[in-house]
């Protein structure tokens, strides 16, 4: 292969790499972060929520040891109220050719509807 012939091969993915990594730029894909920002932030960050966490359990604790947790104790009413309930509707009753498809009285041509 001459060297036209390599070039033709290679100058392509460099100049799309070359893209790839301007338009990365452009929306801010950076490189690595050696030492700024890095490990530290996410460190102190990890520490700030499983401080949060703890407070959320105690808090749970506590509420469970005050019963104020536990609602079915807390609240006092009738489940089932003595109210009049209304009766069924009728059912209606199909003779067994009538399968209950439509409503009028025109002549149906589907599928499993004889007539």
């Amino acid at each position: 292969m001459g060297s036209k012939g390599w070039i033709k091969r290679v100058l392509p993915f460099f100049a799309t790499f070359a893209i790839g990594i301007f338009i990365a730029g452009l929306f801010g894909f950076g490189g690595p972060r050696f030492g700024r920002h890095g490990r530290w932030q996410m460190r102190a960050e990890m520490d700030r929520m499983r401080a949060e966490l703890n407070d959320v359990k105690n808090e749970n604790l506590r509420l469970k040891n005050n019963r104020c947790g536990d609602f079915d104790d807390n609240i006092e009413f009738d489940v089932t109220p003595d109210l009049p309930v209304a009766p069924p509707p009728p059912m209606h009753h199909h003779p067994p050719g009538d399968r209950g498809f439509g409503h009028g009285s025109g002549s149906a041509s589907g599928p499993g509807i004889s007539r």
